[in-house]
């Protein structure tokens, strides 16, 4: 959908679209991207998916010097609601990461075979050899927004040519003077930090679907998601503690692992959006909203890409904590509302 006469933000939908679209990149309403013409920040709108940048407007036109001006007054540009060809959009969390950057576009992605290295205590080791020749930089887990974009203002202080950003739990930044340049880059950092993913032994069908008789659970499609609980580590990892912020807010604090001796009627009155059922597999609510389900996926790529033997760097108590915050649950709700909106396309999931 055309924003203008601009041809570059176009470009910048239809790149936005692509990625979007791919879920080892963009899980739901994950990353954003933005492109800076004539002191004018386009910047994806908060909870708006970048499948969609194609069929719908998720890009929002913010005043590029007035940002800059209130994150020198240590004043947060996101969450500010503008009404953009009728319809109210908020400013994206990141805002302030994208104004703080010099260069003209951004594209920040959560992608899974970054972030398998990006939650490790050794991942800023491992990757200076397959990042070797690229202007790179390791940003240490900060909260989104104003903390992120002081990190990031101080690596660029000391490394201005910086393009590229491995954000540690969190994901993926690439940069670029044109769109091009930005998609470019993105397919070179993945095709050097690309993990292949460990074989997990197949689920136990038969355990699985005899929970998932009761209709109060049902099975996901992706052998992906099952090899969560099939696979003896990637359990220990995913109930060890949250990589990641996507965790806490589309999931739950803390993955449950239960025998595959339970019945559907032990586990009726448990209250959680999926169960690991040890040894066979996952089940997870009927219906789960599209967040959840892309959130789930993403996960389980993540961690079947993390080594039996590494060391990971899990998110202490009080950065979860934060993630329990009114902007957070709000956040939630406009990405879940936004995923069911009439009219929007129905995101690929493997549910």
């Amino acid at each position: 959908m055309s924003l203008g006469t601009e041809p570059e933000i176009d470009t910048l939908q239809a790149i936005s679209a692509r990625i979007g679209g791919q879920p080892l990149l963009i899980q739901a309403a994950t990353g954003n991207t933005s492109i800076k013409v004539d002191g004018i920040l386009w910047i994806k709108a908060s909870g708006r998916w970048l499948a969609h940048a194609a069929s719908e407007d998720i890009m929002i036109p913010v005043d590029l010097e007035e940002t800059r001006r209130k994150i020198r007054l240590h004043m947060d540009p996101a969450g500010q609601s503008t009404i953009h060809n009728g319809r109210a959009l908020g400013t994206s969390v990141e805002t302030a990461m994208h104004a703080v950057l010099p260069w003209r576009v951004v594209l920040h992605v959560h992608s899974v075979n970054t972030i398998a290295w990006a939650v490790r205590r050794d991942g800023e080791r491992e990757l200076q050899s397959r990042l070797e020749g690229l202007e790179w930089k390791w940003i240490p887990y900060v909260s989104s927004g104003l903390p992120l974009a002081r990190a990031i203002e101080e690596a660029m202080h000391t490394a201005p040519r910086t393009r590229v950003l491995v954000l540690s739990n969190h994901g993926l930044v690439v940069c670029g003077e044109d769109c091009q340049a930005a998609d470019e880059l993105l397919k070179e950092v993945e095709r050097r930090v690309y993990v292949e993913p460990r074989i997990a032994p197949p689920p136990n069908w038969q355990v699985l679907e005899k929970i998932a008789a009761s209709e109060m659970w049902k099975l996901p499609k992706s052998d992906a998601c099952h090899a969560l609980a099939s696979d003896a580590t990637a359990r220990r990892i995913v109930t060890s503690g949250i990589l990641y912020p996507c965790q806490t807010i589309f999931l739950t604090p803390h993955a449950k692992v239960v025998p595959a001796s339970f019945s559907a009627a032990d586990l009726a009155s448990v209250d959680e959006p999926f169960l690991l059922i040890e040894d066979c597999g996952v089940v997870v609510r009927p219906n789960p909203n599209p967040a959840a389900a892309a959130t789930l996926e993403g996960l389980a790529q993540v961690v079947q890409r993390i080594p039996a033997g590494a060391p990971i760097r899990y998110l202490r108590e009080d950065e979860v904590r934060d993630l329990s915050c009114a902007d957070v649950y709000h956040y939630r709700s406009v990405v879940e509302g936004y995923s069911f909106s009439p009219g929007a396309p129905t995101p690929v999931t493997t549910f």
